[in-house]
C-alpha cells in the first residue's frame, strides 16, 4: 500500500507506536483498577523488550540465523525480520507483574488487555508495508498491492490476512469488554492465548508469505505453539470454570480482584 510514510518506513513507524501505546493502555488499565505504577510499567517494558528483542532473536532462531555478537550492529536489525513477540511476552510479563503486585488478578488481566489495540496498530503497518500477506484469491474483499510493496506481489486480489488479524484482536477487545466486572477475574490471559491463538492459526492458512508442507494437514511452527496454546488454555479455563461453579478457588480469586 503506502511503504513509507515521507522518509520513514511505515511498518516502523505503526510498530514503534503500538508500543507506546502499550505504556498508554497499561497506565490507563491500572488506574481504573487501582493496580500501582510499577506494574503497568513492568507489564510495558516486558512487551517493548519482547516486540523488540525478544522477536528478532526468535526469528534469528526459528530461521537458524542466531547471532548474539551481531545483535548490537544496525544492519542485523534492517535485514531479517521480527517474528513472536507475544510468544516472548507473556512467559516474562504474567510471573512479573504477579511479583509485583498484591492484586494478583487484576494485574494479569492488565498483561493481556493491554495487548489487542497496540497489536492492531502494529497489522496495520504490516497492511501499509506489504508484509505478512495473504493467498491469491477472487474474493470481492480482495486486496492489491502496487509495485513497491515490501513483499507481497503487485497487483495480485490477495486474502487481506492482515485485516483478518485485526478482526481477532477486535474479538478479544469484545470478549474483555464482555467480562469488564468482576467475572473470571485473573483469567484475560488464557481467553487472549485461546481467542488468539485459534484465531492466528487459522489465518495463517490464507498467509500467502510462507513455506507450507504439501503434505495434507500439515502445519507450520506457528501455527502448532498457536494450537497447543490454545489447547492448553481452554484446559485451564474449564478446569476454572468447574472450580468456580463449585464456589472453590476461584471465588477467593474474585475476592482478591476486587481488593484494594
Amino acid at each position: 500500500m503506502y511503504p513509507f510514510i515521507g522518509p520513514l518506513p511505515a511498518y516502523a513507524i505503526f510498530y514503534v507506536g503500538g508500543i507506546i501505546l502499550h505504556f498508554v493502555i497499561a497506565r490507563r488499565i491500572a488506574r481504573r483498577t487501582g493496580l500501582k505504577r510499577r506494574v503497568w510499567l513492568a507489564a510495558s517494558v516486558c512487551y517493548l523488550l519482547a516486540m523488540t528483542l525478544g522477536a528478532k532473536v526468535l526469528f534469528d532462531l526459528r530461521h537458524s540465523d542466531f547471532n548474539l555478537a551481531a545483535l548490537v550492529t544496525v544492519e542485523r536489525w534492517t535485514r531479517g525480520g521480527l517474528w513472536g513477540g507475544l510468544l516472548a511476552y507473556f512467559p516474562v510479563a504474567l510471573p512479573c507483574v504477579l511479583l509485583l503486585s498484591e492484586r494478583k488478578a487484576a494485574a494479569l488481566d492488565l498483561v493481556a488487555a493491554s495487548v489487542p489495540i497496540p497489536l492492531i496498530t502494529a497489522k496495520l503497518g504490516c497492511l501499509l508495508n506489504g508484509c505478512c500477506y495473504g493467498r491469491p484469491c477472487s474474493l470481492p474483499w480482495a486486496i492489491t498491492f502496487p509495485e513497491g510493496a515490501r513483499g507481497a506481489p503487485a497487483g495480485v486480489p490477495l486474502h487481506p490476512t492482515q485485516l483478518y488479524e485485526i478482526g481477532v484482536m477486535a474479538i478479544l477487545l469484545a470478549v474483555f469488554r464482555l467480562f469488564a466486572s468482576d467475572r473470571w477475574p485473573g483469567t484475560k490471559p488464557l481467553w487472549f492465548v485461546l481467542i488468539y491463538g485459534l484465531g492466528r492459526a487459522a489465518t495463517d492458512f490464507l498467509r500467502g508469505d510462507m513455506e507450507y508442507d504439501a503434505r495434507v494437514g500439515s502445519l507450520t511452527t506457528t501455527q502448532r505453539i498457536c494450537l497447543g496454546a490454545a489447547a492448553g488454555a481452554a484446559v485451564v479455563l474449564a478446569i476454572v470454570w468447574r472450580s468456580r461453579s463449585s464456589g472453590g478457588p476461584a471465588l477467593s480469586l474474585r475476592q482478591n480482584a476486587g481488593q484494594r
